[in-house]
Order: structure tokens, then C-alpha cells, then sequence
């Protein structure tokens, strides 16, 4: 789990290079970027984005450049077969971001997926849970420590959006538990922790995380990487 501070100088300059046209970001995530009403927010998204390349890159055995990526329907990146017609390892990844962190998952599994969430009070915290949980999960907020709301909330909200992940659907996936049984299932919290298959992570101080994975976790390794991993 690559956890990046998207504050950190040799991060933030990323956003002033002409990514396109160092090969760390295509014109697709160009125009997506462009999209953005906060050029800030847009050139935020090219760099996460072309951290992305240099990170899958060292996993992949090429130049970041040589990384192609594609947003899928539900939002997902997705990596396509490098175009020298090499082997590369087999990998699935996933991201997340909330405030200052970007989270990267690398694994050997079929599929992952991750997200990350800064903890912080929700209005309504337990009409949302009702809205986009299963009655079952909804109803654990009742016994949540007094003053935990909010890191119980976010525990739960943070694990449902990986198991979306990793179904590659995100929040889509989790508007239509409240309807269909086999959703649900998919999105079952508590069974897939027992089984190994999501497991909560701490990436930093005041930030919730969650992983899944289609096969049991073993371990997660937090990768925090120095100012010269953006450097190429």
C-alpha cells in the first residue's frame, strides 16, 4: 500500500510539469482533468495519475511512460498489456484518495480494491448508514463508543467502498444493496473480514482505510515513498 502525501514538494511538482508530454498522463486524462471547475483540483488529478505510472512501473519492469492506462465504466483504472508485447507480472491495484493521501494497492490477487477516507463528523451519519448499508451493518452504529461515531462510520463506509472496488462498480455497486439481495452479499462487511478477504489499515493520522482483496490478505505493507520516488 503506496500511501503519498500529495503536499510533499517533489509530489506537488508533478502537477507543474507538462505530463503529457513526459508520457506520465495520456490526452484522456488530460481532458478529464480539464473537466475539473478547480484547475488546482485538475492538475492534482494529472498527478495522481502519473504517480501511478512510476509506482505501477517498478512492479511492471518498464519506463513509466511505457504504463497504458484506461478509466473503465465504473470509474476504475485499468492497466492494458504493454505495447512491446512483453510479459508482465501479474498484478491488480487500486486507488483511493481523501485530503492530503493518495493510496495505491499492489497485489498478486484477481482483483483489489481500496479506499481511504478522512475521518471526520458526518451530518446524518446514521440516515446515510441506513441509505447505503444493510440494516444489519446500519444498526452496529447504535453501539458505536460514545464520541466514535464518526472512526465507526468511517470504518464501515471505507470497507463497503473497497468490496465495490474490487468488483470494479464503486459507488454505483453500492446505491442498489438496499434492493438486491446478491449485491448485498457482495458488499458483506462482516463476512469478508472473517474470511480475510478485507482487512482495515491505518494509512495516517486521522484517516480511515480499508483493503479487499478476491483472495485472503496475508499482510499489508505501507509503502511511504521519499521525495526522490517522483524524480524519473
Amino acid at each position: 500500500m503506496w500511501v503519498v502525501d500529495v503536499t510533499d514538494p517533489a509530489f506537488a511538482d508533478l502537477a507543474s510539469r507538462d505530463l503529457v508530454g513526459d508520457g506520465l498522463a495520456s490526452e484522456a486524462d488530460r481532458d478529464r482533468a480539464a473537466a475539473f471547475t478547480d484547475p488546482a483540483a485538475g492538475a492534482l488529478s494529472l498527478a495522481r495519475r502519473a504517480s501511478l505510472r512510476i509506482v505501477l512501473a517498478g512492479y511492471l519492469e518498464c519506463a513509466a511512460a511505457d504504463v497504458r492506462l484506461v478509466t473503465a465504466p465504473g470509474g476504475k483504472p485499468v492497466l492494458l498489456p504493454l505495447e512491446d508485447g512483453r510479459e508482465s507480472p501479474t498484478i491488480a491495484f487500486s486507488v483511493g484518495h481523501s485530503g492530503d493521501l493518495y493510496c495505491i494497492s499492489v497485489c498478486a490477487s484477481d482483483s483489489v480494491g481500496c479506499d481511504v477516507e478522512r475521518v471526520r463528523e458526518i451530518q446524518r451519519a446514521q440516515a446515510i448508514a441506513t441509505r447505503w448499508f444493510g440494516a444489519d451493518e446500519a444498526a452496529t452504529l447504535d453501539s458505536a463508543p460514545k464520541g466514535d461515531l464518526a472512526g465507526a462510520f468511517m470504518e464501515l463506509w471505507t470497507g463497503k467502498e473497497a468490496l465495490a472496488k474490487r468488483h470494479g462498480a464503486g459507488l454505483r455497486l453500492m446505491k442498489g444493496q438496499g434492493d438486491e439481495a446478491e449485491v448485498r452479499d457482495e458488499l458483506d462487511v462482516r463476512r469478508e473480514r472473517s474470511e480475510g478477504r478485507l482487512r482495515s489499515f491505518a494509512p495516517a493520522t486521522g484517516y480511515a482505510g480499508a483493503l479487499a482483496s478476491s483472495e485472503a490478505i496475508q499482510d499489508i505493507e505501507i509503502v511511504r515513498p521519499t521525495e526522490d520516488a517522483w524524480i524519473i
